[in-house]
């Protein structure tokens, strides 16, 4: 049985398991049995562990969780954290909001100052599930804090669960200042059958591959387009991306993308590159370009190709 949120002993402050994994990549926590109880300060002894939190997001069977430890003691009798959530490779679905509907869930677009500082002074005796709020700003009570995200890899992962579970035309997302909209319409997908970007804020993804330059990576997307927003362009183009050393440097989770990027880069392998933001042409003397500006490593993810299985929906 998993639990969503666990003290890090670490970090010194209430967190769950997506955000334990983004601090152990960024080198701000380093042991994945360093958790407790939120209510140990009530004196609930139970400790966790966080699985997988030290795999790397290609090699991952299952998300990150966190479960009890097999020497721990067992919760306090009337802890509010008692495991209840099963773990079944996904983030779980969302709490009900205080209006009685399915919390939307939340992309955000940047971190907030000292997001991977650790936290000084942290009050956690009246936790987050009694309706406090934590250090990290995070608001506790009825909405689930797994509805926030900071990566688009963590919202891949919301949005594969969503497929899967055949919900992602109702389940709702709200990216940046966007209006909310399902899954289903926030991650646009082209290919050989649908050459055509709508040209709107969108996750636009497919198979692309990587290559290493002295600048950085270059992405380039395996299949060309023929019209962008409606309009059909001279010839078709193969989207790019250059993620630019000074952008990869800039990410506490540098560590985990360049492994990512150079492993692909290396292989020559396809892969499957995610992109948030809006593709747009640029014009050069060597030609006609289009091109996706990527400011921040947050907003790109890059998988196996094995996740075309993952992303299956059920059978009828």
């Amino acid at each position: 049985m998993a639990t969503e949120l666990a003290f890090s002993t670490e970090f010194n402050d209430t967190i769950n398991a997506e955000r334990a994994y983004e601090l152990y990549w960024a080198d701000v926590i380093t042991d994945k049995r360093a958790f407790l109880c939120p209510e140990h300060e009530n004196g609930c002894p139970a400790k966790y562990t966080c699985a997988n939190m030290d795999t790397e997001q290609l090699q991952l069977k299952q998300v990150p969780h966190f479960r009890n430890q097999h020497d721990s003691e067992p919760h306090m009798d009337g802890c509010d954290h008692v495991p209840q959530l099963e773990v079944r490779g996904g983030s779980g679905d969302s709490r009900p909001s205080d209006v009685g509907q399915p919390a939307p869930d939340r992309f955000l677009l940047a971190r907030p100052a000292g997001h991977f500082d650790v936290r000084q002074g942290t009050t956690t005796g009246a936790g987050p599930g009694a309706g406090g709020r934590s250090s990290s700003g995070e608001s506790g009570g009825t909405r689930s804090r797994r509805t926030q995200f900071y990566s688009l890899a963590a919202l891949v992962s919301r949005w594969l669960k969503a497929r899967r579970d055949d919900v992602d035309d109702t389940m709702i997302v709200s990216a940046g200042t966007q209006e909310p909209m399902s899954y289903r319409e926030l991650f646009e997908n082209f290919f050989k059958k649908r050459p055509h970007l709508s040209g709107s804020t969108r996750v636009y993804w497919s198979t692309a591959r990587i290559r290493k330059t002295d600048d950085g990576f270059r992405i380039t997307f395996c299949e060309p387009v023929v019209s962008l927003a409606g309009e059909t362009l001279a010839e078709p183009l193969r989207p790019t991306a250059m993620i630019w050393n000074s952008v990869l440097a800039a990410s506490e989770m540098k560590s985990l993308h360049a492994r990512r990027l150079l492993r692909f880069a290396e292989s020559k392998a396809r892969c499957v590159v995610f992109l948030y933001g809006v593709p747009a042409l640029q014009e050069k003397q060597s030609g006609t370009y289009l091109n996706f500006d990527v400011k921040s490593l947050d907003l790109v993810d890059v998988q196996d190709t094995d996740i075309f299985e993952r992303l299956r929906r059920p059978q009828e």
